[in-house]
């Protein structure tokens, strides 16, 4: 029976992996990190064959112990907690048997440089596209050469000298949709710009609105990550699938931040939610202020072809389109400030308070 341990069951990434795992591997035995009880329950109420592990990304002798006992690990919690990964590859480099590990990265690997480079306005456009199948060396390169990109260095290094290791790096890009699994269902950026589009009463977009990320709907990404699964409990040695080979592009439709920013204005116009579908244009400090990380996660420019997981490992994504996911956020956005108001107000009250000056909701933004 094939042991997997995973991270992040509550967040919106890996409680979808959860869940689509288990539908489709009852037989694999998971065991799964939470920080505490609460989080356990939550977790063992929906999937009843789940071992929960308490602890956190920095209780080391608890990732160790179970990082060393699993034959695949999947690290979705956290892009960026460097300790923990160190705490993984330690145990697992000490251990005897091999062992697969998948990291989960983000896309604004793809826009290093364009952040290295403070010359450049954010929201400006750009020609470059990587492509995860014949051009993986572009992507190594653009990770290497910027140290910033600690998480996604230190996993190349242990791909280049760690045999008994292989790893794989997935870089999500804009995330859309639903989430599947029983804590965090929301993404990141599109539901911040309805948000602060809601609040603001227009639309916003950083700079010239020309910069362009892939994207892909939250259940096709967790499917990727289910396929490598897959491959890794099948036990075979494939250079191409794992280590240096073994990164993971996933933005699918592409669209600009400008494009995305009138859509959602657009829809929440239609519905009466704000006057018109105006869009304003933020410089980046403003950007920062009203949106998660704005000029990284709304004015980079990450575009990629993700050829490698269709290729290898069969994936086939088959969600639905960012086109059709915008209205249905922007309806989700409003709908959680309707939420916020006494059961007795009306919903015709609550569509010209949103429409006011009156109303800031605060979300948290993580996965």
């Amino acid at each position: 029976m094939a042991k997997i341990f995973l991270t992040g069951a509550t967040g919106y990434i890996g409680g979808t992996v959860l869940s689509l795992l288990t539908k489709s591997h009852p037989e694999y035995a998971i065991r799964a990190l939470v920080r505490d009880s609460a989080k356990g329950k939550i977790i063992t109420g929906t999937f009843k064959d789940v071992e929960v592990v308490e602890g956190d990304l920095d209780s080391a002798d608890i990732l160790a112990r179970e990082a060393s006992n699993a034959d695949v690990i999947l690290h979705l919690a956290s892009t960026g907690h460097l300790k923990s990964v160190e705490t993984i590859h330690k145990a697992l480099a000490s251990s005897q048997k091999p062992s697969h590990w998948v990291q989960v990265s983000g896309a604004s690997a793809l826009a290093a440089a364009e952040l290295a480079d403070k010359n450049r306005a954010p929201g400006d456009g750009s020609d470059l596209v990587f492509n995860d199948l014949t051009g993986i060396t572009d992507i190594r390169s653009i990770i290497q050469r910027h140290p910033s990109r600690a998480i996604d260095n230190y996993i190349l290094q242990v791909a280049a000298e760690e045999s008994k290791i292989n790893t794989a790096l997935v870089f999500p890009p804009i995330i859309y949709g639903q989430g599947l699994g029983p804590g965090n269902k929301r993404s990141v950026q599109v539901p911040a710009l309805a948000k602060t589009t809601l609040e603001r009463k227009r639309g916003i977009q950083v700079g010239k609105g020309l910069s362009r990320w892939g994207n892909v709907h939250v259940e096709d990404v967790s499917q990727l990550f289910v396929k490598l699964v897959e491959k890794a409990v099948e036990g075979k040695a494939d250079a191409q699938v794992w280590n240096e080979n073994g990164l993971y592009l996933t933005g699918l439709g592409e669209i600009s931040f400008g494009e995305i920013s009138k859509l959602v204005a657009t829809a929440a116009a239609k519905k009466g939610l704000i006057p018109s579908d105006d869009v304003e244009v933020l410089n980046p400090e403003d950007a920062n202020t009203l949106l998660p990380h704005g000029a990284v996660l709304f004015g980079t420019n990450a575009r990629s072809e993700a050829i490698r997981g269709k290729e290898l490992l069969g994936w086939a994504p088959a969600g639905e389109s960012l086109l059709d996911e915008i209205p249905k956020a922007v309806e989700r956005e409003a709908e959680i400030k309707i939420k916020s108001f006494p059961h007795h107000t009306q919903h015709n009250q609550v569509a010209q308070l949103i429409k006011s000056d009156t109303i800031t909701i605060q979300l948290d933004y993580s996965l």
